[in-house]
C-alpha cells in the first residue's frame, strides 16, 4: 500500500508546487519549475498506476528492538493523523 500513499504524496507535492509558481520561478527558473512540475506528475501516474513501487525497511542491531509485526506502524500512523486534526 505504499505506492498508493506516495501517489497521493506526489499529488501534495504537485499543488503545492503549481500554488507557488512565482516564487519557484523566481528562485530558479521557469524551465526548472516546469521539469519539477512534470516529473511529479509523471512519479504520481507511475505509483498509482503503473509499476512504481517502495519499499519500507528497518534494520535493527536487536532482534527484539521492535514488535515481531507491523501493526504499530498502523497504530501510530493513526494517532498522529488524530493529532494533526485536533
Amino acid at each position: 500500500m505504499l505506492r498508493y500513499h506516495y501517489a497521493l504524496t506526489l499529488a501534495e507535492w504537485y499543488r503545492r508546487t503549481t500554488r507557488n509558481e512565482a516564487e519557484i520561478s523566481r528562485l530558479y527558473d521557469a524551465r526548472l519549475f516546469r521539469m519539477w512540475q512534470f516529473y511529479l506528475a509523471g512519479a504520481e501516474q507511475g505509483f498509482r498506476h503503473g509499476r512504481l513501487v517502495n519499499f519500507q525497511i528497518q534494520s535493527t542491531k536487536r532482534r527484539d528492538a521492535v514488535p515481531m509485526t507491523r501493526d504499530y506502524i498502523t497504530a501510530e500512523a493513526g494517532r498522529l493523523a488524530a493529532a494533526t486534526l485536533a
